[in-house]
């Protein structure tokens, strides 16, 4: 590697970046631009390491063997130690569904490439953002897939043009290029798509990582030009004042609902900190006070204080189920990423860096090993934490089950899957069966805008003269915003021409065959099952009481007003027979998470529900078996 002059100013700048994400990340009203830490870094890192490329792509020492190994040494081991410090407190305390998830993102996290798992599946069952330990690993996979592409098209481009200019230019046209393309992407992403979350994806950062590389190529391009260093003292002063200045301005006024972010309104920040970068290479007040000792140690330790800083907030909002964590977890948060932080730094970081190893060693012992045991580890412990759900949540007679022919379909979203006791239990008491159609819930059974079926759902049903009824199911309320999901932001889910929509699809089945509209459960703010697994460890005294979210009752009077004149459609409502002021029966759970029955939850509803109603007279039953 060459020798590059070691700026104890960018340490500094590391140093408000890392504290800009932290505070936000603790409370964002606190700071609310605090999320541009991470465009700042990766200004840095875009600078500093193409800095390192170029000079020695003109000096004929580049190897990437070499650069990949420094990239394994400097990244990996504080990285794999936090995904095996994650994976072991999950393991202990995230239910089934919750660990499976985030066992998925370490699996691509490993990869690098998490962030196009958050970016374009994060759906209803995954962890929300808060609670997701892993979540700010995006940053890293965005920074290593740069890091993959870039310096190939750095060693091509120099070798053809053997120009440092032509390499400015290439990467002033890419960086145009990204940029102009990420109002296409962006908004294919939300509109085609139907992701919010563009926020993680690669294509939409690396223009903030070219930032960087072009002032790290245009340094080099000014470095034997002696006016470009004895440029005016004064005027690198000033600049350097209101480059601070109007970073900070971003940081206290902008917030994550401005168009275009991520995306040109980035820019901006990223503009204002390579002209930090720019300025400070020559001495003035910035430079002095960026160079303060205390500021660059926090600089210094700016990677592990973003590893562990998230997963311990992420940690303390799944225990406590919180909107917004409190003082008290806030101060142990601060005082855990200190300790974990300084203890990395030291103990992991500095003597793996320095470290003598090649890059097979480095691909060997540092990555593979590691990565492959993690994997397995987590493996293990899914198949473990499994066993304990099904145990938790079948506690079903094996008599419910049902074996006569199947002559119902039960359409929806995951709100008909989670009826399957139910309707076990009571068509055996009524003499009949459903099916359940799990392939695709969210297109199932609602029309499109020209309020026509998906005809592939459609023929599900269609085509199949067995069934000579269909049931309805599904969340109805949290497309119209009637009851939230803590663990996601409502728009994520509403649809403003629902209630429409639905009534029509209801409309367009009943003309062909009865249809029975299912309410809906109610939600409640965390899972019970959270509860079961923190008393194991005395945590559950940290979590905020159970409650109900939202009206239910309000939620399904709207469907039930949207459907009862139509001719041939059947209202059930087996529901209210579920505890008001309870999430347990019989010593039993009734809730899977937020608002998914067990199956012993629906079993205990059809038990109660047959006490006093039927979802088909004798007669409608006799039908269906003519």
């Amino acid at each position: 590697m060459s020798s590059i002059k070691y700026r104890p100013e960018i340490d500094g700048l590391r140093a408000i970046a890392v504290i800009s994400v932290i505070i936000y990340h603790l409370n964002e009203n606190w700071l609310s631009g605090g999320f541009l830490g991470v465009d700042i870094f990766f200004v840095i890192s875009g600078f500093l390491i193409t800095g390192i490329i170029i000079t020695e792509i003109q000096q004929n020492s580049f190897s990437l063997k070499q650069f990949y190994t420094r990239r394994i040494k400097r990244i990996y081991p504080a990285f794999i130690t936090v995904m095996a410090l994650v994976s072991f407190i999950a393991s202990a305390i995230f239910i089934y569904n919750d660990f499976n998830k985030l066992r998925k993102t370490i699996e691509l996290a490993i990869a690098f490439l998490s962030n196009f798992y958050l970016g374009l599946t994060q759906g209803y069952f995954d962890l929300s953002a808060n609670e997701n330990p892993v979540l700010h690993i995006w940053s890293l996979a965005v920074e290593e897939q740069y890091y993959l592409i870039f310096p190939l098209i750095l060693i091509l481009a120099y070798k053809k043009f053997r120009e440092i200019k032509v390499l400015f230019i290439i990467t002033l046209i890419l960086f145009f290029i990204l940029l102009a393309t990420s109002f296409v992407s962006a908004n294919f992403y939300k509109e085609v798509l139907h992701q919010p979350n563009i926020y993680y994806l690669s294509n939409l950062r690396f223009p903030e990582l070219l930032v960087g590389s072009l002032l790290a190529i245009y340094h080099n391009l000014s470095a034997s030009k002696q006016a470009s260093k004895q440029a005016s003292k004064q005027a690198s002063n000033v600049i350097a004042i209101l480059s601070t200045l109007l970073l900070f301005f971003c940081l206290f006024l902008m917030n994550n609902n401005i168009a275009y972010i991520p995306g040109i309104t980035l820019i901006l920040p990223c503009i204002f900190t390579a002209l930090i970068i720019h300025t400070t290479s020559q001495n003035n007040i910035v430079k002095l006070c960026l160079s303060n000792k205390a500021i660059v140690f926090i600089g210094k330790i700016s990677y592990s204080l973003y590893l562990y800083h998230w997963i311990f907030i992420a940690f303390a909002y799944y225990i406590t189920g919180e909107k917004q964590i409190n003082n008290q977890s806030i101060a142990i948060v601060i005082i855990l990423t200190i300790i974990f932080s300084v203890l990395s730094y030291y103990l992991i970081e500095q003597p793996i860096r320095k470290s003598k190893l090649n890059f097979k060693q480095s691909f060997l012992y540092i990555y593979f090993i590691p990565s492959l045991l993690l994997l397995g580890f987590n493996l293990y412990k899914r198949q473990t934490i499994r066993a304990e759900k099904e145990h938790i949540e079948q506690a079903i007679p094996v008599s419910n089950e049902n074996h006569y022919p199947a002559k119902v379909i039960i359409l929806g979203d995951s709100h008909s899957s989670h009826l399957e006791a139910f309707l076990n239990y009571v068509g055996n008491k009524e003499g009949w069966k459903a099916d359940i159609f799990k392939d695709k819930f969210e297109c199932s059974f609602i029309v499109n805008e020209q309020y026509q079926l998906d005809p592939n759902c459609q023929s599900v049903w269609q085509k199949d003269s067995q069934y000579k009824a269909i049931f309805i199911s599904a969340f109805y309320d949290l497309r119209m915003g009637g009851q939230p999901v803590p663990r996601f932001r409502p728009e994520t889910f509403i649809e403003p021409d629902f209630k429409a929509r639905f009534k029509n699809t209801v409309k367009q089945l009943a003309m062909q065959k009865p249809v029975y509209v299912f309410a809906n459960n109610s939600s409640v703010s965390r899972s019970p099952l959270r509860g079961y697994l923190l008393e194991n460890y005395g945590l559950e005294k940290y979590l905020e009481p159970i409650r109900r979210m939202g009206d239910i009752d309000a939620s399904n009077k709207i469907i039930h007003d949207l459907v009862k004149d139509i001719p041939n459609v059947y209202w059930v409502d087996a529901q209210q027979y579920l505890p008001k002021d309870s999430v347990m029966a019989e010593g039993k759970y009734l809730y899977a998470d937020q608002d998914h029955l067990t199956n012993f939850g629906a079993y205990y509803m059809a038990k109660e529900f047959s006490k006093y109603q039927r979802v088909m007279t004798p007669e409608q039953v006799k039908k269906l078996y003519e």
